[in-house]
């Protein structure tokens, strides 16, 4: 074999080194190639976990999907258990539980002579819809279903009062809550109830014409609220597990002024208990027991509602 032309040996490259890219370079595309490889596994793998948690719990890839279907049931109460009039249980505010989760609930629930709708609400994409659980991320946009507040509010028009259950507490959902109420007439009987004392606070100045009810799921959350005076100055009252009630505690919540709503009661020996300690409402999914709070008394009875306080409204 001749020797390279010597011309060409000055172009050619000599040392393959120099044409390599720098270490760190190739380390870097290493390291990005592995993180896509992990951000893919955790996205595959997410969504199986996800389709299989859907498929083996029905009732959880229901309510993140289509929204909770309320638990609506009728079982006639036995009469000889009644222990007070028929008037007597038409002062009691009777609470369809959940009942705006579907127009059908909706519906049959003011059928049944239900003096309050309630309506749990969410939000998905800057609009209002009735669901016990906000809709997943990103899944949400396609695949919820649940009814629109304002189809709800629309439907449960026969109502004596609407209840607003807010699931959310954030800034944003409460400027869409109060702008959703300050554009409605101010002829019907709102009731909002929410977990938040802060919430409650807004929207007394956004909606001054609501019954704000703070949300007690416990006994401490109950006697915490004993010692909260601003907040005490902003409730008309609370919506409260019926299990954390007591002769006690109804006694302070009456010195107070506040309404007293009791859920969710399915039991009517325990409804007998709680009209004793002075209850203004009762919640139940049985709409026997719903209906049997239907009468003149208690849907001509005016709810109360706190002044807004000194300095809210500024």
């Amino acid at each position: 074999m001749t020797d390279m032309d010597p011309h060409l040996r000055s172009i050619t490259p000599t040392d393959t080194a120099n044409t390599r890219l720098p270490m760190w370079t190739t380390r870097l595309a290493a390291a990005a190639r592995i993180l896509l490889v992990a951000i893919a596994s955790v996205v595959i793998s997410g969504s199986l976990y996800l389709l299989a948690y859907m498929v083996m719990n029905p009732e959880g890839a229901e309510e993140w999907t289509v929204g909770r279907r309320p638990n609506q049931y009728y079982t006639a109460i036995d009469h000889d258990a009644l222990t007070f009039s028929t008037a007597a249980y038409g002062t009691i505010f009777g609470v369809a539980h959940n009942s705006g989760g579907s127009i059908e609930a909706t519906l049959e629930a003011l059928i049944n002579g239900a003096d309050v709708i309630e309506i749990d609400v969410v939000e998905l994409d800057g609009a209002l819809y009735s669901a016990h659980t906000p809709p997943l991320p990103f899944l949400g946009q396609r695949w919820f279903r649940g009814p629109r507040l304002d189809r709800v509010w629309a439907a449960s028009v026969g109502a004596h009062a609407v209840m607003l259950d807010l699931k959310d507490s954030s800034s944003h959902f409460v400027r869409l809550v109060g702008d959703f109420l300050e554009s409605r007439p101010s002829t019907r009987q709102v009731i909002v109830s929410s977990r938040s004392p802060w919430v409650l606070q807004l929207l007394r100045v956004r909606a001054p014409e609501a019954i704000l009810l703070l949300s007690v799921p416990h006994d401490a959350a109950l006697r915490a609220m004993q010692n909260n005076e601003p907040l005490l100055e902003t409730i008309d009252g609370i919506t409260v597990r019926h299990t954390a009630l007591d002769a006690d505690h109804a006694a302070w919540l009456s010195d107070q002024g506040l309404l007293v709503f009791a859920w969710t009661v399915e039991d009517l020996e325990r409804v007998n208990e709680l009209m004793r300690l002075g209850v203004d409402g009762i919640t139940s999914d049985n709409l026997a027991i719903v209906s049997l709070f239907a009468g003149e008394t208690g849907s001509e009875r005016a709810l109360r509602r706190t002044p807004v306080p000194e300095g809210l409204d500024e």
